[in-house]
């Protein structure tokens, strides 16, 4: 094994149980704004409920309708098909709850490039 390979495999390693232990750690904050969403608008979307009950596959893709409208445009692609009440509603929400969201996908990001990273020098070299 290279050691360049090694090393990366060990940062992808730590990176994901980082990962997974800060979303682990934040699913309170999950429920907290799940529960503020239900008592706005009185449901939660359907995709919502089927990844919050996906188990360890959809621990990121739970957090995603809460996440997209933080970093894109009204209007954008990635948002196309949501209510405009939600859209407005999830980034009127303040700073200390949402800003843990954001830390989460930075983490997922990152483990993800280091996963790619591997396999591309694994297979490059």
């Amino acid at each position: 094994m290279n050691v360049v390979s090694a090393i990366l495999f060990s940062l992808f390693l730590a990176s994901t149980i980082t990962t997974y232990g800060y979303s682990a750690l934040k699913t309170e904050r999950h429920i907290m704004l799940c529960t503020l969403f239900r008592e706005k608008f009185g449901y939660l979307p359907n995709g919502m409920t089927l990844a919050q009950n996906g188990g360890l596959f959809f621990t990121f893709p739970k957090d995603l309708y809460f996440f997209l409208p933080l970093i894109v445009r009204k209007g954008s692609f990635t948002v196309r098909n949501m209510k405009s009440e939600h859209y407005d509603f999830i980034r009127s929400l303040p700073h200390e709850t949402t800003g843990w969201l954001k830390i989460k996908f930075y983490l997922f990001t990152k483990t993800t490039t280091l996963l790619f990273s591997n396999v591309l020098f694994d297979y490059f070299s």
